[in-house]
């Protein structure tokens, strides 16, 4: 196939990944707690397309390779509420997902039916002690920046609030919901402060993605114009080279 028609496909190809990340990017861009994916590409050779050992030329291949999350601090808003948090500095609130703990920075909290700290979905959360914290009814709660919990002036569970030493490798399972791989485990946190009556918004730019959004359509059509450009020439060439030889 034709170098050109395969340089453009490719592109074509990572000019639509990046444009799913920008959309979810900007899908996202009011969710407290999103922390904004970011792709980055890199160039693959195919057997039709490594160096020719005579020249050194090569057609080598443009791929978004897959996408990386930015964990920056989202800007922190006023709410009042005392079952909202939000934590300044690299830490995570550790809720129980359906199949073990998962990590977030929303930090939406509330009181289930049974009297349990629930985060966001109403996900369990679990205190130090492995057991849910029990919240009392209609007792005002304090939140301090370590994260303990009092009621009438009781500490009745701590939040579990934790730091991984290498937060690139956790994986997203949700829109403000993380992963944790094996090998790497949470440590109690040590650089972040919990505020109560504030939450993170998401750290997404809104205006910037919109901009980039646009940019990446743009290169998609102009990719798309040149492949069928290239596309038309091929099938000219073709019939002249028909005609030669009937």
């Amino acid at each position: 196939m034709n170098p050109a028609l395969l340089t453009a496909a490719a592109g074509m190809k990572a000019r639509i990944e990046t444009v799913d990340v920008l959309a979810n990017n900007l899908a996202n861009s009011s969710t407290a707690g999103f922390k904004a994916d970011a792709e980055f590409y890199r160039l693959f050779e195919t057997a039709r397309a490594r160096p020719d050992p005579r020249t050194g030329d090569g057609d080598p291949m443009p791929v978004a390779e897959a996408s990386l999350v930015n964990f920056g601090q989202g800007p922190i808003e006023t709410t009042g509420s005392p079952f909202d948090i939000a934590l300044e500095g690299p830490g995570f609130l550790t809720v129980q997902g359906p199949s073990g703990p998962l990590y977030t920075r929303q930090g939406s909290l509330g009181r289930s039916a049974a009297g349990e700290l629930v985060g966001p979905g109403g996900l369990t959360v679990l205190g130090w002690d492995g057991k849910p914290i029990q919240i009392p009814a209609n007792v005002p709660i304090v939140i301090s920046q370590d994260g303990a919990i009092r009621a009438n002036e009781t500490t009745i569970g701590r939040l579990p609030i934790v730091e991984f030493a290498d937060p690139r490798q956790l994986r997203k399972a949700g829109d403000a919901l993380f992963s944790a791989p094996a090998g790497l485990e949470p440590q109690p946190a040590a650089f972040t402060a919990v505020r109560q009556g504030a939450i993170e918004g998401s750290n997404v730019s809104a205006s910037l993605s919109a901009v980039r959004l646009i940019s990446a359509n743009r290169h998609f059509e102009m990719l798309r114009r040149a492949a069928s450009l290239v596309g038309e020439d091929m099938d000219s060439r073709a019939v002249s080279e028909l005609g030669r030889t009937s």
